[in-house]
């Protein structure tokens, strides 16, 4: 069974990955758009930006693929032990 995850909590997810991730949503160079938990844990997450910068910082987070398709970037990604994929519209 999915579940909703607002903003706040998608936010959380993402911290451990996304450095200056409060900057780039003050200054609107991040907006959410929405983001799904799946039952068995893992999480899609939908994001607007004009700017990005993930990086891997400890043993529980880990950048395995990025896929770009016009405008698009798809990253799999594990964000405090947690696995998932951030879809990113590219402004």
């Amino acid at each position: 069974m999915s579940k909703e995850l607002s903003e706040n909590e998608t936010w959380e997810i993402i911290k451990p990955v996304c450095r200056e991730l409060y900057e780039l949503v003050n200054e609107g160079m991040l907006k959410f758009v929405s983001a799904t938990e799946k039952g068995d844990g893992t999480f899609l997450i939908n994001l607007k930006s004009s700017r990005l910068h993930f990086a891997s910082r400890s043993f529980k987070d880990s950048i395995g693929d990025i896929e770009y398709e016009a405008g698009k970037i798809r990253i799999g990604l594990r964000a405090n032990g947690r696995p998932g994929n951030i879809l990113v519209e590219l402004a």
